[in-house]
């Protein structure tokens, strides 16, 4: 199975709304997309190529005051077309890979303390991760009425809520689950 370059379908959604350069595609990634895909420079500028050499985009210099002239892409009625023509597929499987629970599943080679701090770790993360969603879903349902685009940016951002917030649940279990059952018997074998 040949896997689709979703980084192209993500620049090409973005600049339905607005022509930026790469170095702006790359900030409004990383503000509005990064905690469910994140793309690298590396991903992102290969993906501007491909897509202007197939006219799914056009790329044209404009003059910068700060620095170096810019490429300032627009989408093509070719891009759009790629772009409804993706999102009418199925969605393909979704790919999970949570390095916590890899080194989770082999936590028996460095110990509940260890566990305990990886796991504390990962819960204030999603804890700040949970805090900027309902942030941004109080931003959201101040704005419906402007843009339907909010409404669905909304479903990403209540998405991502209740994700940070099973995220923080399992969590909770887990560190009681530890102090119940692996902390007792380690210290169990300690007074041994």
């Amino acid at each position: 199975m040949t896997q689709k370059n979703n980084t192209a379908y993500i620049i090409l959604g973005l600049l339905t709304h607005k022509d930026s350069s790469g170095y702006d595609l790359k900030k409004e990634i990383n503000l509005k997309i990064s905690r469910f895909w994140n793309i690298g420079y590396g991903q992102l500028y290969p993906a501007l190529k491909m897509l202007e050499e197939e006219g799914s985009i056009i790329g044209k210099p404009e003059k910068s005051e700060k620095g170096p002239d810019r490429i300032i892409y627009s989408i093509t009625e070719k891009g759009k077309k790629k772009l409804t023509d993706w999102l009418s597929l199925p969605n393909e499987k979704e790919y999970v890979r949570y390095e916590i629970l890899l080194k989770l599943f082999f936590g028996n080679l460095s110990g509940p303390t260890n566990t305990i701090q990886r796991i504390e770790t990962f819960q204030k993360q999603h804890q700040e991760d949970l805090q900027l969603m309902q942030s941004f879903k109080t931003n959201l349902e101040s704005v419906f009425q402007e843009n339907a685009d909010h409404l669905y940016y909304y479903l990403t951002v209540l998405f991502g809520e209740h994700i940070y917030k099973a995220y923080l649940d399992w969590a909770d279990e887990a560190l009681t689950f530890i102090n119940e059952n692996l902390l007792s018997e380690e210290n169990k074998k300690e007074s041994l």
